[in-house]
């Protein structure tokens, strides 16, 4: 099954996306940004070159001038797109989904991701056939991403430190550990050949034991894993314990917290109440958001708040750098608030906790929808309902039900100050939700 969303076109190559198929998404994509400059890039999957290849000459054949980047992170292109005031950026790329799925990745002028309504005009492009043939042009460029990052944290300021990387074979190998030298650590790695995939793509689902045990073993300050394309990042601490997701965003405001440089935020509406709390006792305010990085982008600039990030998915976005969830920034801002905190321990120390779970139930998504709908009207109490409907609850707990836009299931998650009090929200509500299925 082909997903289309905000977050680009995905499916298994050969059984939902063909060669032609991206030389179509090219040539739509060609023509909604009036056949100008487009940046494209492609991550370590086997069908990347061939996809990358096809996709350009859809581009190619609507007249634009194509800049190809070869095998980067995705956060590289939405740097390229802004800083070289490009037209548009494709990437092709399926982000943290298996290694037989392939897709595509859209940044519009300015370097941001496209919206929703900017989606639906896309698609009705491609599914309008075209006469005639225009012919563009295509160079071979270098992103200067990687030297950008060192600059913008600074070269040698986290002299020392010791970290490991799991890089998952995916578009990082070919960076990060140079970006963490230029920084002034010492780094190890697993998990660094390109293309090579011996974990789950995604690392806020895979447990990371072999990062685990090098961590273990060789006495690191400091762990990070990325995703295939490099956008998302998951953090461990010394002693190999996998952190919840949500600890890309917190630790970067809980340094900003610390040095008293907070701001306002935008956060996704499944993000840890431990943003809200840490942002609002340091005198700022939380701005909510839909689920995907568009979402959060949108509210970001509508709002004029410079920092962003989806907590779930292990996202930090910081509009002064990147307009897009950038896994590489956001664990170097990290490896420099343990450099320089003294270590990581003492910066988790002062976060606020909270527990947290979620779980699915296959549903169409009428009955999703019928879900969200009932208990809107039917439950008690403080909702939101920009996104499914989140309930809150006492002491910062809450419950959040949504349908999810990629698959036939309904999404559950809860969080709590209590691994207690979170196992029975959870308890209570899916018997809610399955009672509210059964009598439909």
């Amino acid at each position: 099954m082909t997903v289309i969303s905000i977050s680009g076109i995905r499916g298994i190559i050969g059984q939902d996306l063909t060669a032609e198929d991206y030389v179509r998404i090219g040539r739509a994509f060609g023509e909604f940004i009036g056949g100008k400059r487009c940046a494209v890039g492609r991550d370590t999957r086997s069908t990347g070159k061939m996809a990358s290849d096809a996709v350009i000459s859809g581009l190619l054949g609507a007249g634009c001038t194509v800049f190809d980047l070869g095998v980067t992170s995705t956060p590289a292109v939405f740097r390229e797109v802004r800083k070289q005031e490009i037209d548009g950026g494709l990437i092709v790329s399926a982000s943290h989904n298996p290694p037989e799925w392939n897709g595509a990745k859209f940044v519009l002028k300015g370097g941001r991701g496209i919206f929703e309504d900017e989606l639906n005009q896309l698609l009705k492009i491609a599914e309008t056939p075209k006469e005639g043939l225009k012919v563009g042009r295509v160079f071979l460029v270098e992103p200067r991403y990687p030297s950008d990052i060192v600059e913008y944290v600074g070269r040698g300021s986290c002299s020392g430190l010791k970290i490991a990387l799991d890089l998952g074979g995916g578009a990082g190998s070919l960076v990060a550990p140079r970006v963490f030298r230029e920084l002034g650590c010492r780094v190890m790695t697993v998990n660094g050949s390109p293309g090579v995939f011996t974990r789950d793509m995604d690392p806020t689902r895979d447990p990371l034991k072999a990062l685990s045990d090098l961590v273990k073993s060789s006495g690191v300050d400091f762990a990070v894993a990325y995703d295939c394309d490099a956008d998302r990042v998951v953090f461990m601490d010394s002693d190999g314990l996998k952190l919840p997701a949500d600890y890309t965003l917190l630790l970067h405001l809980k340094h900003l917290a610390d040095i008293g440089a907070m701001e306002d935020v935008v956060a996704s509406i499944d993000t840890s109440s431990a943003v809200e709390q840490l942002v609002e006792e340091a005198g700022h305010r939380v701005v909510t958001s839909k689920v995907g990085e568009a979402n959060v982008v949108r509210r970001m600039l509508e709002e004029k708040i410079k920092i962003g990030g989806e907590g779930s998915s292990g996202g930090l976005i910081l509009s002064e750098f990147n307009l897009c969830r950038d896994g590489l920034l956001a664990s170097a801002l990290a490896a420099k608030a343990v450099h320089q905190s003294g270590g990581l321990k003492s910066i988790i120390e002062g976060l606020p906790k909270y527990y947290s779970l979620r779980e699915k139930i296959p549903c169409i998504r009428e009955n999703a929808l019928r879900v969200v709908k009932i208990l809107s009207e039917e439950e008690p109490g403080e909702k939101e309902t920009i996104d499914g409907v989140k309930l809150r609850k006492p002491g910062r707990a809450w419950v959040l039900v949504r349908p999810s836009g990629t698959e036939d299931i309904v999404r559950i998650s809860v969080e709590a100050r209590s691994e207690a009090e979170a196992v029975g929200l959870m308890k209570q509500y899916r018997e809610k939700i399955v009672k509210i299925l059964q009598e439909g």
